[in-house]
């Protein structure tokens, strides 16, 4: 497992070494602004085998970040390395069709509610650029209605109020259209409007002032990026009869709750089908791979070339590959694996609550969030703003020095590679973090 620090040794000796280099030759020095928060610094890792990491410097580490999510089978599992290595050996991409990415879209039909049509990309982003596209295209209106702290890729169109920032984020019922970062398009802005997440009046609001322009409504279906905040009973039902009452495309992101709440992600675990719904990370167990699935009305449009769907790697036929091996792997043990999923992000969220009070834990399924500061009940990112980031950053290296790593905003995500034993270090290593005065 991770190292505790001693006199004289120094644990991320070698990591510490390759990111100074990073940083003379790479833009910040890391490949993803999210992991250049990391403390002490970013890590760098040689290999990963089922739920465990081993870094440069020879630690080893059970690992609860997999990926950002990508990984619901954990690290080099065998259906993957097979089948990745099959493809490999036939070719890597064909800039043409192949039989893959018809089977994949035809699982997807067989296990996605409302999947009657299926359009493949690479990234999440792209996937919900599509969406949005797509939504505008059908509709001939130009708004996007999003909800504050949720996280749809980092494309000019989307990446605005992903968090709250009291000096800019405006009042509660009228959230500011903050920009994710700068040098987004003034206009791609201008065509966003913002509400607070399980605010229903206030929707209801939006729609009666600017429903006529309302192309789409998007929203992740449970509040990961934002702190696994769930929706409120009715809330995803009432956006779904607004949205079809209104003549607007409902769009659920799927990125991180899709084939990891169930099968047939948060739309089937909530009960709620999406007119769009955008899927990513573990679709394809590691390999980039994301899609759209929706119905035929509203995505036959894209068959009439209105919009047009590009990308020289859509449907590569390697990401094609593992998410054939990884959606069939799920789907053919469904019954199985998804209650051991759930149980597993129970035991691990009970047995953090009690080793380490200090901690506010919310758990859906597999995925898990920590926090400190933050009041029992959280609607939405706005009862956060207590947090106290900068003790939970030190927990979160704490962690790593006790074997567990985690992401450094408290998610946690649970693989089917993972089980008891792993759940009950990272318990014991939050216990000996907290008692360390984290």
């Amino acid at each position: 497992m991770g190292r505790r620090s001693k006199a004289g040794d120094v644990p991320f000796a070698r990591s510490a070494a390759l990111y100074e280099r990073a940083r003379g030759v790479i833009a910040g020095g890391v490949t993803s602004a999210v992991r250049a928060g990391a403390r002490p610094h970013p890590l760098y890792f040689e290999r990963g085998r089922g739920p465990y990491l081993w870094d440069v410097d020879g630690n080893r580490y059970v690992d609860f970040v997999l990926g950002y999510g990508p990984l619901i089978l954990g690290h080099a599992p065998p259906v993957l390395r097979r089948a990745l290595s099959r493809q490999a050996g036939r070719g890597l991409t064909f800039g043409s069709q192949h039989r893959l990415e018809v089977e994949v879209a035809a699982i997807l039909a067989s296990v996605v509610p409302g999947a009657e049509r299926t359009i493949l990309s690479t990234t999440g982003t792209e996937a919900a650029m599509v969406a949005v596209r797509v939504a505008r295209a059908l509709t001939g209106r130009r708004l996007i209605l999003k909800f504050e702290g949720h996280y749809h890729g980092w494309s000019d169109a989307l990446f605005v109020a992903t968090a709250f920032d009291p000096a800019r984020s405006g009042p509660a019922d009228r959230p500011a259209a903050v920009p994710g970062t700068e040098g987004l398009a003034r206009g791609a802005i201008d065509d966003v409007i913002v509400a607070t997440w399980n605010d229903l009046p206030r929707v209801r609001a939006l729609f009666a002032e600017r429903g006529p322009e309302i192309a789409a409504v998007i929203a992740e279906p449970l509040l990961v990026n934002g702190g696994v905040i769930p929706p409120e009973p009715g809330f995803l039902e009432a956006l779904r009869q607004l949205t079809r009452a209104r003549g607007a495309v409902l769009i659920f992101d799927e990125v991180i709750t899709g084939f990891r709440l169930a099968l047939g992600g948060a739309q089937q675990y909530y009960g709620v089908t999406a007119d769009l719904a955008v899927f990513a990370k573990a679709m394809a167990g590691g390999v980039s791979m994301s899609a759209v699935t929706g119905s035929r009305e509203v995505l036959d449009p894209v068959a009439a070339g209105r919009p047009a769907h590009l990308g020289t790697f859509n449907g590569n036929p390697l990401a094609a590959a593992a998410a054939v091996a990884t959606l069939r792997h799920l789907a053919e043990g469904a019954e199985q694996i998804y209650p051991r999923l759930h149980a597993l992000g129970e035991r691990l969220a009970d047995g953090l609550r009690s080793a380490a009070p200090a901690l506010t834990v919310r758990q859906v399924g597999p995925i898990v969030n920590t926090a400190i500061g933050e009041p029992a009940i959280v609607r939405n990112v706005r009862d956060r703003a207590s947090a106290d980031v900068a003790a939970h950053a030190r927990f979160v290296e704490a962690l790593l020095r006790h074997g567990v790593h985690t992401t450094p905003r408290g998610l946690w995500y649970l693989s089917t590679a993972h089980g008891e034993e792993e759940v009950d270090l990272a318990v014991a290593a939050a216990r000996a973090a907290i008692a360390e005065g984290t």
